[in-house]
This record gives structure tokens, sequence and C-alpha cells, in this order.
């Protein structure tokens, strides 16, 4: 018992308690960090947030925690941001931030991640951090022990990055396989491209396409049915202007064609395979950080040459051009 203006024991400990639960609980977060190479990195984010919430702290692989995605790509000479908090109740809105430098970017970004963690944090609860069992006051002694010496922060790994990115996409595609007539079809896209900063940005893509000459008017006495698969290599890539790039391409096509006459007594059909080279230029329109708009024109060069005929009256009714041209407009998305 304490006697006087003194106060007990067990009253400082009450004290203490309440201002321990009088404290804003602590943010557990990790961080996924993907920048290109010579960018910002994780930590120059995580240093960013503490720097303005005292209340995050890093969690090792495996905790729990609220996740931190952060996303930079360079756009012509600017670097484009993009951030997303993923808490127990699901995720915030996309923020993006687009600047002069990567250092320019990450310091925009941790303030925004900042603010975002304690709005978050004020309308759910954050997922539980490891309690910390409470420390006993040391018996007295003649002289103080020596305090250990303050251990530094946490590091923030960031996931080592593939050296390529997977790209896969949709296309409509025109192009004239066999004359008289037009194919109109489509295609669907895969592609690895290497992460670079410079025009040595090589790319190598797998299509599969498929188009015919009676969706549009001008074929005259066949249906004509191509199918194709096509391998695309592009060494080079230049951005041209902010979200604007370009790529020159060479193709290797392999496939089949499928006639069959009409507009005749006795129609038949027959299948014949296709083999072409070619080239094309695409360009890329930028619609977000993972998104592009893809254009591409070209021409490839038939290696077997083809001719379809009915045998009364005697007439070719449809044979393989000398160059093949193709255009097509598709959309692509980057992983």
């Amino acid at each position: 018992m304490a006697s006087g203006g003194g106060i007990s024991f067990i009253e400082l400990v009450v004290l203490g308690w309440s201002s321990a639960t009088a404290a804003p609980a602590p943010i557990p977060v990790r961080i996924d960090f993907d920048a290109p190479p010579g960018c910002s990195t994780a930590e120059q984010l995580y240093e960013g947030i503490r720097a303005r919430s005292d209340r995050v702290t890093l969690v090792a692989e495996g905790e729990e925690g609220w996740e931190i995605r952060v996303r930079l790509r360079r756009v012509g000479r600017r670097v484009r941001g993009e951030l997303r908090v993923v808490h127990d109740r699901g995720a915030t809105d996309t923020r993006a931030v687009e600047g002069s430098s990567c250092d320019t970017v990450v310091q925009a970004l941790s303030f925004t991640a900042a603010l975002a963690l304690d709005k978050v944090a004020e309308e759910t609860e954050p997922p539980p951090v490891a309690a910390r069992p409470p420390v006993a006051a040391p018996p007295p002694v003649a002289a103080p022990s020596p305090q250990p010496s303050p251990q530094p922060s946490p590091a923030v790994a960031a996931p080592e990055r593939p050296p390529f990115r997977l790209e896969m996409g949709a296309q409509i595609l025109l192009t004239q396989v066999v004359s008289p007539g037009v194919n109109l079809g489509g295609a669907l896209v895969a592609r690895l491209t290497q992460r670079t900063d410079s025009a040595l940005s090589p790319s190598f893509g797998l299509s599969l396409s498929h188009a015919r000459d009676d969706v549009l008017p001008g074929a005259d006495r066949a249906s004509v049915q191509w199918t194709a698969v096509t391998l695309t290599g592009c060494p080079l890539r230049w951005d041209i202007a902010g979200s604007l790039g370009a790529a020159p391409c060479i193709t290797a096509t392999g496939g089949w064609l499928a006639a069959t006459g009409y507009g005749v007594t006795s129609p038949e059909s027959a299948v014949r395979s296709w083999w072409s080279a070619g080239i094309l230029a695409r360009v890329a329109v930028s619609l977000g950080a993972s998104t592009a708009l893809e254009i591409e024109a070209g021409a490839s060069f038939p290696l077997v040459h083809r001719r379809f005929t009915i045998a009364f009256p005697a007439e070719t009714v449809a044979k393989t051009p000398a160059i093949s041209p193709l255009t097509s407009v598709g959309i692509v998305h980057s992983f």
C-alpha cells in the first residue's frame, strides 16, 4: 500500500494499460513491387510510407497482413505507377501516378499508400499481429544493465522479375490468301517480350488465325477458308512519343486452305496446305499500365502456289496471289 500522494504499483500498471489501449493499432503490411531495371526499389517505397505513417509495420513472408501492390512502367520518357491496397475486405481502387522519374513516382505513391492505409484502417480492423507479452519491471540493481543496440528496420525484398513478360490478346484481321475475294476473320495471340529499357527488346509470338472469303462480297465461284499458325519475331521496339510504340517483325506461317465450289451443278471440296514467309509493322497505343491497342500491317509471300478449278466448264475459280497482304486490329494485355 502506498501512502500520502504516492502512486501504487497497481495504479501504474493500470495507467500503462490505458495508454497502450488508446494508441492506434499497428497496420501490418507486405509489399509486392514490380519496376523496370534501374528504377526505384521496394525499400524506398517502404521508407516513404514509414515517414508518413509510423503505424505501418512490415510482416515476414507467410504472416498475416495487408498487401501493397505497386507496378511501375516506363512510357516514353516518363514513368507511370499504379497502386492497390489489398485488405481483408477486398481491395482499394487502383491509384495511378505519372512523373518524370521513378523516384518522383515512388514518393507520390508512398504518400498515397499511407493515406489509403489510414483510411482503410478507420473502416475495418487490420489483421492481428503477434502479441508480445508484457515486460515486467526489472528488480532494482546497483548499476543499470547495458541496453541492447537498436535493431535495423527489416529490409523489403522485392520479388525477382522474370526476364520476359507474357502478352495475350485477340485480333480482327483482313487478308487475301486467294484471289478473287478478301478473307475476314480473327486471331488469338500469345507473345513473350524481353524486359529491357532499350530499343533492343525482342519479342516472340505465336498466333492462331482463321478467316474466310464468303463474309464480304467479292468471292467468285468458290468459298475458301484459311486456318493457320503464325510465328512472329520482332527484334526491336521503339517508344515514339509517350504511350505510342512501334516494332518491325518477320513472320513464318503454316496452315491449310479449304475450298468448296458453289454456283455449280456438282460442287466439290478440296483442302491444300499453306506455307508463307513475310514482314509486318506493329504500332501499339497504351490504354493503361498493362493493356494496349495494337495495329498491324504487312505482307506475306506464299511459298507454294495453289489453284482451285471446276471441271465443267473448266475454269480456275481461285488461286494463290503472289503477295498476300494482311492488316489487323487487336487488344493485348501484359502479365
